[in-house]
């Protein structure tokens, strides 16, 4: 009997359980990580460019050893705020809305427990927390909303009634900052009606009433850099049992909002403003530095990340040590992957598991690319930058729409993988959110299953069944959910009790005998 042949494609979900942050919270990190040791690198591949080359001379600008390297910085939030507003306000409302379960959730990996936090309520306040709500007392203007639970909330309106009975600035500003956030999508949302429905009616003909078209805007600069502020340059504060109220919910406070921003903040416009600029330094100097050095930062954060778990990752447990038992009754034909380092490399061969070609699809750690020549270079882990003929940069794809996917060594790994995938039983994804900044991913995947191949999803969480097959088949723009199977999985890594893997595998060889 042939084996069932199975393709993987592992997200960064994966690797949460080995003690790697989730996409949300790698992004917030990239952005408080200091970059004066990526600033120095960078300008030690600057003086070793030889400086009569043609390169020199017609690519980079004039004097191009004197200037200034410039990076990202405070100044760069407004442009996330604005696209974090425009494309992910519903997200952002939809947050607000659920404000206390997710408390809940955070409350449960917290110093304190839930019921302690509600403890020290009762203690210094005289009541419950829920025992007042401000869901009718503050009202948002019906134009922005009819109505807003944000309000009705246990745990916002605690906030609110520490403020109504204590002077505490860092309170006010963090509930400020979550006060920014709800207006500003609820004034984004009215914003982009009205500027899209600025006249009911207007002869077709007449182009003269679609030149008033997107004449509202809102102030930036005053709606979501409060929160911005708090999340990325302020510390955590460590709290017990002894700290009071006010500290313990300014935490609380900042924790929703490190979480809120973690799921919601948009920095693609940020980064394809830029990224066009690696390919013409003389044409925007600053922005060919910055984009430049973001991308040395992103891996150097992910090439010396000190929490990741070592132990777990020499002896798992975790999915990618799964591929052992996996590996002994089925065929694993390619592993497709979103994440950046080795890790699934190197469980694979301290487990000895038969050679399976890894597909990093966003790029990797170990990948460079030569903007001016449009190529890939696999680098010295030593000494990435010892040729010093032209400026190289890490060869990841971060949160962008601009997917530099046209060099030769790119498109070929973009075709072998899908050849391999076409070639096995099954697809199984796992750990990845199908998120619209990897349309080029996604465009695979639908691809497959127009074309008839089984695509195996394992959600992570609750659900129901049904609406999750919908909600797949809507992000991969799908007309029909039939060759999607969607199983959910917990923590320990098993869908109603059995083990991932083996699931897999009874649906690949179901696939393989029809």
């Amino acid at each position: 009997m042939a084996r069932a042949k199975i393709a993987l494609f592992f997200g960064a979900g994966t690797e949460i359980g080995y003690g790697l942050p989730s996409g949300g919270k790698f992004a917030l990190d990239l952005f408080r990580t200091p970059v004066e040791e990526d600033k120095a690198e960078f300008r030690k591949q600057l003086e070793k460019i030889n400086n009569t080359s043609h390169y020199a001379t017609k690519w980079l600008p004039n004097n191009y050893l004197k200037k200034r390297i410039h990076v990202f910085g405070k100044g760069d939030f407004e442009g996330i705020v604005t696209s974090s507003l425009e494309y992910r306000r519903e997200e952002i409302l939809t947050y607000l809305e659920n404000f206390d379960e997710h408390v809940h959730k955070l409350l449960r990996y917290w110093s304190l427990s839930e019921e302690e936090v509600r403890m020290k309520y009762k203690e210094e306040m005289g009541f419950d927390i829920g025992d007042i709500s401000y869901g009718q007392a503050v009202k948002l203007n019906n134009r922005l909303a009819e109505s807003v639970r944000l309000f009705e909330s246990d745990f916002f309106s605690a906030m609110l009634k520490i403020l109504e009975t204590q002077e505490s600035r860092k309170l006010q500003r963090t509930v400020r900052a979550i006060l920014e956030l709800l207006i500003g999508s609820c004034g984004q949302r009215l914003i982009s009606t009205l500027n899209e429905e600025l006249f009911e009616s207007a002869p077709e003909k007449l182009s003269v009433f679609d030149d008033l078209s997107g004449i509202f805007s809102l102030d930036y600069r005053t709606v979501g850099q409060t929160g911005m502020e708090i999340v990325l340059e302020e510390k955590p504060i460590p709290v017990s049992s002894q700290s009071s109220l006010t500290e313990i919910m300014i935490e609380v406070g900042r924790i929703v909002l490190e979480d809120l921003y973690s799921k919601a903040m948009d920095y693609q416009a940020l980064i394809d403003s830029h990224f066009r600029y690696l390919y013409n330094p003389r044409a925007h100097w600053a922005k060919f530095t910055r984009i430049s050095i973001f991308l040395h930062t992103v891996r150097r954060y992910i090439s010396t990340r000190n929490d990741m778990d070592m132990d777990k990752l020499a002896d798992g447990p975790g999915y990618y040590h799964d591929l052992e038992p996996l590996s002994q009754q089925a065929a694993i034909m390619a592993i497709g992957t979103t994440n950046y380092n080795s890790y699934v490399e190197q469980v694979l061969a301290s487990r000895l598991i038969p050679s399976v070609p890894v597909y990093h699809l966003n790029g990797s750690v170990d990948e460079f690319y030569d903007p001016y020549c449009n190529n890939i270079t696999i680098a010295n882990p030593n000494e990435p930058w010892e040729n010093g003929e032209h400026l190289l940069v890490p060869f990841m794809f971060t949160q962008s729409g601009v997917k530099p996917l046209t060099s030769i060594t790119m498109s070929r790994k973009y075709v072998e993988l899908y050849d391999k995938f076409k070639q096995s039983d099954i697809v199984c994804i796992i750990g990845y959110s199908f998120s619209g900044d990897d349309g080029h991913i996604n465009g695979l995947f639908r691809a497959l299953a127009v074309d008839g191949k089984k695509l195996i999803i394992f959600h992570y969480g609750d659900g129901n069944d049904l609406l999750l097959k919908r909600e797949y088949q809507a992000k991969l723009r799908l007309t029909s959910p039939d060759h999607l199977d969607i199983f959910r999985i917990d923590e320990n890594r098993t869908t109603k009790g059995i083990p991932w893997w083996e699931r897999a595998l009874q649906e690949s060889l179901l696939m393989s005998v029809t």
